[in-house]
């Protein structure tokens, strides 16, 4: 996974999320939007098939925190949440 940032402004990131679809894309989008200083997060995939890998985000804050601390923050919950799953299996199957 990289990321190519197109635009930054104060409360504006713009960027692409090189090596990703919509899955991993989905999950961040949703996550950011549990954010309540986050007033928009969308990504679109330009070209489904020259471009099918580097999904383009937009991250607006309302000010109060960064683009860039959202992301930070939603990248954390997606580890949160993907440890719990994966504790959960261990108890599960008794590892």
């Amino acid at each position: 996974m990289k990321i190519e940032v197109i635009k930054r402004e104060e409360n504006v990131l713009e960027f692409y999320l090189e090596g990703e679809d919509h899955t991993f894309a989905n999950l961040l989008n949703e996550v950011l939007h549990e954010n309540e200083h986050v007033t928009f997060a969308g990504y679109t995939i330009e070209h489904p098939i020259l471009m099918a890998r580097k999904p383009r985000f937009r991250v607006v804050t309302d000010g109060k925190v960064t683009p860039e601390k959202a992301l930070e923050e939603a990248a954390q919950k997606i580890f949160d949440r993907a440890r719990a799953v994966l504790d959960a299996w261990k108890n599960a199957v008794g590892e």
